[in-house]
């Protein structure tokens, strides 16, 4: 589990296109955060990815119109120091993925 930092301006519709570029991979999002910070709005997100998965959200993430920044943090492990909440986010996703595959 990764940490993403997305810095956007509020406008119509580039909360959602920031979502949807994860949501159309399929990815659990089980941590999510927007709120303002100083003239934009920083949405936080913690995401299962691989490093090609990653490449490819941050492509998609600056190309589009309203995102400021992006930034990519800790895996989850050294994120829980950070946040206890996100460390029982990430528990919850392993606890369904034991799950799916017990019953396999």
């Amino acid at each position: 589990m990764h940490v993403f930092r997305i810095r956007y301006r509020n406008t119509q519709g580039t909360l959602m296109r920031i979502l949807n570029a994860a949501s159309r991979r399929a990815l659990d999002m089980p941590y999510v955060k927007a709120e303002p910070a100083e003239h934009l709005h920083e949405l936080t997100l913690l995401l299962d990815v691989t490093l090609k998965q990653m490449g490819q959200l941050c492509r998609d993430w600056h190309a589009v119109v309203d995102v400021v920044d992006v930034r990519s943090g800790l895996p989850l492990k050294d994120a829980a120091m950070v946040e206890p909440s996100w460390a029982r986010a990430g528990e919850g996703q392993r606890a369904a993925t034991r799950a799916e595959t017990a019953s396999a």
